[in-house]
């Protein structure tokens, strides 16, 4: 995410240098680093960040707080991050501190909600991981879910092995596979879609 001043959000950044390379193409100045949990695909590439953008505030639930958080943040409490204010939702079931950020229109839910799916329960319970779909469901319909993998193509097979005959993910599932043939990503996505 970046604004009309070139700053610029980093989420989760696994690897840096991808991150690096999209700063220096967009002449952007990163202000911080929003983390969902502590998985490696998701932190891997704070320490070089903040190394090479030592002013760079990393916001964090505590399972993050060893892997660079420098603002711990938990449910109920905001980021202000490129003049928006971010709430930070507990989203616990793929790991147990899991949390998304919420700016309307912008979800950054990690490894919460992805199209056509949810995380991977990893720590957290089926019971945890349906709770914090249900709080997401509440969110503004056009809300744009920002997740963290480009899984979707996966999700809707996985669909239509359970419901072979349902015409929406049946469409969906066409479009999908059109776009990844085409190299092209399906996200982000509208929450009343999901």
């Amino acid at each position: 995410m970046n604004d009309e001043a070139g700053r610029c959000l980093i989420v989760d950044p696994g690897d840096a240098e991808p991150v690096l390379n999209a700063i220096a193409a967009n002449n952007w100045q990163p202000e911080a680093i929003f983390l969902t949990h502590h998985h490696h695909d998701h932190v891997g590439g704070v320490k070089e960040l903040v190394e090479k953008f030592p002013q760079i505030v990393v916001y964090g639930p505590q399972e993050t707080q060893d892997k660079g958080t420098t603002q711990v943040v938990k449910d109920g409490e905001t980021a202000f991050v490129l003049g928006h204010e971010f709430s930070v939702i507990a989203t616990p079931g793929h790991t147990l501190g899991h949390i998304c950020y919420f700016s309307k229109p912008y979800l950054f839910c990690g490894d919460t909600l992805f199209s056509g799916g949810c995380g991977r329960l990893f720590e957290g319970t089926a019971s945890q991981m349906y709770q914090s779909l249900k709080k997401l469901s509440v969110l503004p319909d056009d809300t744009l879910v920002c997740c963290a993998h480009e899984y979707t193509l996966s999700n809707m097979k996985f669909a239509l092995s359970i419901l072979p005959h349902d015409l929406s993910i049946n469409d969906y599932y066409r479009k999908v596979k059109e776009l990844r043939a085409k190299n092209q990503i399906t996200l982000p996505v509208i929450l009343k879609n999901e």
